[in-house]
């Protein structure tokens, strides 16, 4: 998505990134509603073993994660998206995805980094809305007849 909004390249894969993106959100929420549920059924499960053992996990995929951008980045920095602001992002997901279930978060984030990520959660959240003069019709029934009520019933 940050090729598409800086470059003006991979738009195609952009709005598959975008809609994934979307759809894992709708997964996380529930996954979080879930928490909140299970967490008023059954308090007794939520000890502090849990909460700590949630955050050695956090921070064993952060630093997987960081091994994937080390490994992205093997050959030099993106000028419009630095391997440090992506660092951060990354750690201010995990720091809201923990808070958003009751757990302290773990890692310190540098906000004004994350600022200049907040773009992607804009297009993550908002509400798209097509410019009907700019925008290209597209045909879905290319090909086809029309059906009339004799034909469906």
């Amino acid at each position: 998505m940050g090729f598409n909004k800086h470059k003006n390249m991979l738009k195609g894969i952009s709005n598959v990134v975008e809609a994934t993106s979307k759809e894992e959100q709708i997964h996380g929420d529930f996954g979080i509603d879930l928490i909140k549920i299970l967490k008023n059924e059954h308090p007794e499960w939520f000890t502090a073993e849990y909460f700590t053992s949630v955050q050695t996990m956090c921070q064993k995929a952060f630093e997987a994660e960081c091994g994937l951008l080390d490994w992205i980045f093997e050959e030099g920095e993106l000028d419009f998206l630095p391997k440090n602001v992506i660092i951060e992002f990354i750690k201010n997901r995990f720091n809201n995805s923990l808070e958003s279930i009751g757990i302290e978060k773990i890692f310190d984030v540098d906000e004004t980094l994350v600022s200049e990520t907040d773009w992607f959660d804009e297009e993550i959240t908002g509400t798209k809305h097509g410019d009907f003069f700019v925008k290209r019709s597209v045909n879905y029934s290319k090909r086809t007849q029309s059906i009339t009520s004799d034909d469906l019933f």
